[in-house]
């Protein structure tokens, strides 16, 4: 496991949720916006597939 325990795992996957989210919601987006139930979605989804991709990362390298 990529993470030494679940807490971890859990904080982590909530820091790259927000720095995600920030970097969805602070930039102005042309020609519309996003509402921040989408935003929250699709970055909880990016998040998920994030550390999917470490996991395998460290999997493969190891």
């Amino acid at each position: 496991m990529l993470f030494g325990n679940f807490g971890a795992l859990i904080y982590g996957f909530l820091i790259w949720w927000a720095i995600l989210l920030a970097f969805s919601r602070f930039p102005s987006k042309y020609p519309k916006n996003n509402t921040w139930k989408k935003d929250i979605i699709i970055t909880f989804v990016q998040s998920v597939i994030l550390f999917a991709v470490f996991q395998g990362i460290q999997y493969f390298s190891s």
